[in-house]
């Protein structure tokens, strides 16, 4: 794995500092958070694979401590720096020095136009890499939480539609969030998703509806502008939940399908994932997270 990384400066309040400084305790200063560029040697598709990893301030120095971990996926068209270009990583880095979300380890990898899927006919495994192969790095090298139940997993249009495959499909994520989710028909995919046996055994919308008990066992999100086109197929998605009785968040708000969209919303997602996922414990054992 090669890496390299940047600190991000903050000169914004810290409550809980002042907090222990007020009951006269002494002031434990956190450590800044940290970008790292990694690569990773990928099993599954047989190739070096990018992506950024966000740790929060504190990480550092706050040795004992274990994190959630927040997997978000680029959409068609974008990379690993999408999430973090419309203001994620620093938004993240405000809420937590301020105390208004949990701190928790956030990942964006490079997925090109794969849809997060594992590719039909023996194609590349995209999302094999994401469940098995970035999971078990990231687990390897930083201080995550054991358990779907401290990860969950995000994207934007095509990354909304993988978020939401992924956490239908493996048992690894307890959250999912689906921002402007691109839901093709069969008729409109792409000829990677194969024939329409291979296509419903990776459509979210298949798949919440063949088995429903999966779905309710997540905490789901999805929003989408008013002017988006993928609004309609993401309302009869939201229906299909609420006739199935799967409780999920739903959100319609003014804009389109585009970054001004997204970056505009990216407290609010990360406001509800830091609900969503379970707090860790200062210190979590290590036989626990060897037992995953």
């Amino acid at each position: 794995m090669v890496v390299s990384f940047v600190l991000l400066g903050f000169s914004g309040h810290n409550k809980s500092s002042d907090a222990e400084q007020t009951a006269g305790v002494p002031a434990v200063i956190a450590s800044s958070a940290r970008v790292v560029e990694a690569t990773l040697r990928s099993t599954a598709l047989g190739a070096d694979v990018p992506y950024v990893v966000y740790l929060p301030p504190g990480y550092d120095s706050s040795p004992d401590q274990h994190y959630p971990v927040l997997y978000m996926l680029h959409g068609l068209g974008g990379n690993r720096q999408q999430w973090r270009q419309e203001g994620l990583l620093a938004v993240a880095d405000v809420l937590i020095r301020n105390d208004e979300i949990q701190p928790m380890i956030i990942v964006t990898p490079e997925g090109g136009s794969s849809y997060w899927v594992n590719h039909a006919n023996g194609g590349p495994r995209w999302g094999t890499y994401v469940s098995e192969d970035l999971v078990r790095e990231l687990d390897k090298t930083y201080r995550t939480a054991p358990g779907r139940e401290y990860r969950a997993i995000g994207g934007s249009s095509m990354g909304g539609h993988g978020a939401l495959q992924l956490a239908m499909n493996s048992n690894v994520f307890g959250v999912v969030g689906a921002h402007s989710v691109a839901l093709r028909r069969y008729e409109e995919t792409f000829p990677f998703f194969g024939d329409k046996a291979y296509f419903d055994a990776h459509d979210p919308v298949t798949l919440c509806k063949r088995n429903p008990a999966k779905a309710l066992n997540l905490v789901i999100w999805l929003d989408i502008g008013q002017d988006d086109r993928w609004l309609p197929a993401a309302r009869a998605f939201h229906e299909q939940l609420n006739a199935a009785g799967i409780m999920h968040s739903w959100q319609v708000s003014p804009g389109g399908h585009d970054a001004e969209y997204w970056g505009g919303h990216v407290q609010e997602y990360l406001e509800f994932y830091s609900r969503a996922l379970a707090t860790p414990a200062a210190a979590d054992s290590s036989a626990a997270k060897a037992s995953r």
